[in-house]
Formats: structure tokens, sequence, C-alpha cells
């Protein structure tokens, strides 16, 4: 078992002030946490404005996002301000009857029988990658997490517009997606806390020129789109008549938008994870090795990979890609006799929940054996939502987690990613969460 303690952001040993609270979130959604946040179960701020509730235990979880989620169905100002631009009528951040209808309409998309189908690209993208790590000479270094990017790009391109589709289009359409995720790092917390409008923001119109140019460069894929590629989930969005041209491109948007950088993230700090702890590399290898024996690995792998899947488990506990879920209250409503305002941004928060020192044993430190069958201990209910929960948790949860297995086995089957001594690597979230810098890495043949 693992002693290793992964890096994480300072944290405050007391209640930041509202402006000291509003600098660091326009920085990074991790750094103004305090310490005693991750012993509290309910905080409520009031920040000019706004006021804002984090339900930071489990039976809130369960209330919010399950028991009364028509209530609690809307996301936040702030996702709705931020991605309204790209993608407006998507399931990601749509509610209500139109969220109803495109759920029953995209769900089927993401069972057994397609996941098999996208199990093939998946396999000869990771094929293609083991060709290219083969290659490398053995003093080589790459950057690892744009590496993990460009091979999650084009396993997602494949995937979504056919294996047809040309490198020159996935890079372009990357590109693109990138230049609008970095038009809205700059966080418009004014939206978010509801600040008065001499507030001065830092978004600015960038988004809405970074997103027509997005649009410009997927609806040139589209247009190319053949029936040969009539499985690719652009095909199987284009057989449903009740989705127009427009909600059909928002769609693929947002399902790249959501597995293109999370996925690479979590690739990054797996194999980061990967190479400080050399006992847990051994026990991955020697599991894979006794599993893959040579063979193909198919749609069902993560169930014959239970040690290979515990160390995903954790590393999403650790480093969840979305670290904070947002929701406004529709209607006033009472939780623990804490009374919750309509229009209250409500938080749960899967980057304290997943370190709360209530719900976890040793919550801080990389071990991958408490989500094994046998653990003595089990993950205590509604604190793990790396992929949310209740309708809204993410209708691509199976499809992440075989992509991301798929590329846990079939790359550690033949390579062992090792960082350099000395290599400081610290988390930080602005739209998603990720390492501050590249994470160079040197690939070791086995």
């Amino acid at each position: 078992m693992s002693d290793f303690i992964p890096p994480y952001p300072i944290r405050h040993p007391k209640t930041l002030g509202g402006l000291d609270t509003i600098k660091h979130l326009r920085r990074d959604l991790l750094s103004f946490w305090t310490e005693n946040a991750f012993t509290r179960k309910f905080i409520t701020m009031k920040l000019l404005n706004r006021t804002l509730i984090i339900a930071n235990l489990p039976e809130a979880v369960n209330y919010i996002l399950i028991q009364h989620y028509d209530n609690y169905q809307k996301k936040s100002s702030l996702m709705q301000k931020s991605l309204m631009p790209l993608i407006p009528d998507s399931l990601l951040i749509s509610h209500g009857d139109l969220w109803q209808k495109h759920s029953h309409l995209i769900r089927p998309f993401f069972g057994p029988e397609q996941l098999t189908t996208f199990s093939a690209v998946m396999q000869q993208t990771l094929h293609e990658q083991q060709e290219r790590w083969g290659k490398l000479p053995t003093t080589n270094t790459l950057p690892m997490l744009p590496e993990m990017r460009a091979l999650s790009a084009t396993m997602l391109c494949r995937i979504l517009f056919g294996s047809q589709i040309s490198d020159a289009d996935c890079q372009a359409l990357t590109k693109s997606v990138a230049a609008y995720l970095h038009s809205i790092e700059d966080l418009d917390v004014n939206t978010f806390f509801g600040l008065p409008t001499w507030v001065p923001s830092l978004g600015g119109n960038k988004s809405g020129k970074a997103a027509k140019a997005v649009h410009e460069c997927i609806d040139k894929i589209i247009a190319t789109y053949s029936p040969a590629n009539a499985n690719s989930l652009l095909g199987l969005f284009l057989s449903l008549p009740d989705l127009s041209p427009a909600q059909i491109r928002h769609e693929l948007l947002a399902f790249f938008l959501a597995g293109y950088d999370t996925t690479a993230t979590t690739l990054t700090w797996v194999w980061y994870l990967l190479a400080q702890c050399p006992d847990v590399e051994q026990r991955l290898h020697q599991e894979i090795d006794s599993v893959l024996n040579g063979t193909e690995a198919l749609a069902d792998l993560p169930t014959q990979l239970p040690y290979t899947r515990a160390i995903i488990d954790e590393t999403l506990r650790l480093y969840p890609p979305f670290p904070m879920l947002s929701r406004e209250a529709a209607a006033a409503d009472t939780f623990h006799d804490k009374p919750i305002p309509a229009g209250a941004t409500i938080l749960i928060v899967p980057w304290l929940l997943h370190r709360h020192k209530a719900y976890w044993e040793k919550p801080d430190h990389f071990i991958p054996e408490r989500f094994l069958a046998d653990a003595p201990v089990k993950p205590t209910p509604f604190t793990y939502l790396p992929f949310g929960f209740g309708a809204r948790e993410c209708v691509a949860k199976q499809f992440s987690t075989l992509q991301l297995t798929l590329s846990v086995a079939l790359l550690a089957q033949h390579f062992r990613p090792q960082t350099k001594p000395g290599l400081k690597v610290t988390p930080i979230c602005k739209v998603t969460l990720s390492p501050d810098n590249d994470v160079p890495m040197t690939i070791v043949k086995r």
C-alpha cells in the first residue's frame, strides 16, 4: 500500500475575506479553500448580491442531485454564461423539457453495443500510440500533458466523426476548442457572485469570437460526412429526426468539450502517480500481464482489471476533472434547518468531498486499494462523484471509464513513463482541474 501524498495547493488557515476570495477565484478554483473546509459539512457565504451555499456532506448530495433534483436542475449562472456561446441547447447546460428530450434521445448511444464499436476505435488509436512510443530513443523526454491531449483528441474525433477524419481536421478542431477554453479561463466571477456592473470583468467578448471559430471548424467537418461513418456519433445523431443541424453540432461539441481535456488530464495524473509509486506500478503490471497476455482488449476489459480500475478511481478521487458542481435553487428550500433562498448558488465540491477528513482515511494519500472489492472500509455513499450523480450524472460515464481503462492498460503493457527527480507538479483549476505544467516524462520500454 502506497504512503505517497500527492501534491495539492496550499490551504489557508482561516477564511478569506470577500475580495480576497474573488481574487483567488479569478486565478484558480482550488487555491482559496481553508483547512477547515475539509472538515465542515455545510458552509453559507454571502458575497455582495449572491448567497453561496457549500453542501459538503453526503446527505446534501443525495438531497440536491437526486431527491429534490427538480428544484436544483439548473446549472449556475457562471456555467451558463461560460458555455452558452458554444453549446447553447446541449445536454451539458440545458435543463427542463429540453434537457429531458435530449437525454432521452442521446443516452441509448452509450449502451453496451455501441461501446463495443467505440472500443475498436480506441484500440486502434492506442496501438498507433504504442508504435510512436516504441520508436522513441532511449533518452527521450515528452511533455505528458500535451501528449495525452493529442491522444484523447484523436480518439474522440474518430468516435465523433468517423475513423476517416483527417489529422488536420482533428487538430484544427482541437486548437479551436482549446482557444475557446482559454477565452473563458478568466472566470467571470461578476456573473457568479452577482456583482455590480461597475466591478471590472475579465471575460470581455472573447468567448463569442472563439465560439464562432469553433462552429466554423466543426461545420466544415460535418459537411464532409459520409455514410461510411454511420457508426460514428455524428452518424447516429443524423439518424435522429428530432435533432436540428445546430443541435447536432452542439451535442457533438459538448461531448468533445466534456471528454477531451478531462481524459487527458486524468491520464497524465495516472502516469505521474505511478512514477512516484513503484509498488503500485508493479502490481498494475502484474495484473495487466496476467489478463491481457497478448490478447486484444475489448469493451468488457474494465471488469477484468480491478486494480487498474482502482488506480483510475483513486486518481479521479484526488484530482476530479470537475472539482466543483454548481446548481441554482429554483424555489426557496430548507435543508437540515438551513434556509436556502430562491436563486441561491449551491456548490457540491468533489475537491472537498473527495478529501473530507470525516469520510476518508488518509484522505490526501494515494491508496488505490481503497476502491477494491475486498477493501475493509468502503467509500461512504455520495462522497465520490467524479461523474456527478443522479439524473444529470455524466451520460458518457461508462464510455469514459472504458477509455481510461484501455488507455492505461494498453500503454502500461509496454511502457513505464517516468519523471525526473525533483519534478514539481501542482493541481490548478480554471475550467477543469489540470497540472500546472506539461509534466515532462521519459518513456521507458518494459
